[in-house]
C-alpha cells in the first residue's frame, strides 16, 4: 500500500520556522559584532580626565574637548609625588641589588619587570651571559642592603632623576657574619607612566648607573651588572 504524503501546510511550517531560525541567528551575528566594535572603540578612547582639587572634589572634563594647555597642565600636576618615587626606587633597588639565593628567581624578573624595555633588554641579556640567577641561585648566601640615601634630584622632559647612596652586605644564607661589604651610588632616571594594576606607582626606570664609591670592593660583592 502507498504511504500517504504529508501535507503541504506542514513542511510549508517546517520551511517557515527553519527560515526565522536562519535569520535570528544572522541578526544575534551582526548583534555579536556590533558590540565587539563598540567595545574595542570604548577600550582604545583616551580616559577622560579628572581634576582634583586641594580640597578633594573632583571635576571631569572630557579630553574631547581639552585644550592642549590643559592637558599640559594636567600632565604637570599629575606626575608621581615624591614620597611615590622614593617608594618606588627603594623598592626597585631592594630587587636589582639585594640578592637573595632564596628569593631571587621571584626578586629579579620583578626588578626587570620595572625596567624600560630597552633597559630591561640590555640588563637581561647581561645578567644572562653573566648567569646572575643561576649563580646567586646555588651560592646559599644574601646581601643585606642599607639605604643610606635617596634623593630625588630633577624633574625635566617629563623624567625624574634620582640619586642614592646604599650599602650592601653578603653574608650566609642560613646566617652568620658578613664576609664582603660594598657602597655604591646609583643614578636612576625614571620616567611617570599611566597607573595599572600591575603598575601602581606609575614609574618605570628609563636608565641606572652604578658607581663603586669605596676603593677597595670585595670581590664577588661589586654588582655584575652596570649600566652603560
Amino acid at each position: 500500500m502507498r504511504r500517504a504524503a504529508s501535507p503541504p501546510a506542514v513542511w510549508e511550517a517546517f520551511a517557515t520556522q527553519s527560515a526565522w531560525k536562519s535569520w535570528a541567528i544572522a541578526g544575534l551575528l551582526v548583534v555579536l559584532a556590533l558590540v565587539g566594535f563598540a567595545a574595542a572603540r570604548l577600550a582604545s578612547r583616551p580616559p577622560e580626565v579628572v581634576l582634583v582639587d586641594a580640597g578633594g572634589s573632583a571635576t571631569p572634563v572630557r579630553r574631547s574637548i581639552a585644550t592642549e594647555a590643559l592637558l599640559h597642565f594636567i600632565a604637570d600636576h599629575t606626575r608621581p609625588p615624591d614620597v611615590a618615587v622614593v617608594r618606588f626606587t627603594r623598592d626597585f633597588l631592594r630587587l636589582a641589588l639585594a640578592w637573595n639565593s632564596s628569593t631571587i628567581d621571584v626578586d629579579w624578573p620583578e626588578a626587570l619587570a620595572r625596567m624600560a624595555p630597552e633597559l630591561r633588554s640590555r640588563v637581561q641579556a647581561e645578567a644572562t651571559a653573566r648567569r646572575l640567577v643561576e649563580t646567586w641561585r646555588a651560592a646559599q648566601r644574601r646581601t643585606d642592603l642599607v639605604l643610606e640615601d635617596l634623593v630625588v634630584e630633577d624633574r625635566a622632559g617629563g623624567q625624574i632623576a634620582v640619586r642614592a647612596s646604599l650599602r650592601r652586605v653578603a653574608r650566609p644564607l642560613l646566617g652568620g657574619d658578613g664576609d664582603g661589604t660594598d657602597r655604591l651610588r646609583v643614578e636612576l632616571i625614571e620616567r611617570p607612566l599611566p597607573p595599572t594594576l600591575e603598575r601602581p606607582d606609575g614609574l618605570e626606570v628609563v636608565e641606572w648607573r652604578l658607581t663603586p664609591v669605596a676603593p677597595n670592593v670585595p670581590s664577588g660583592t661589586t654588582p655584575p651588572l652596570a649600566a652603560r
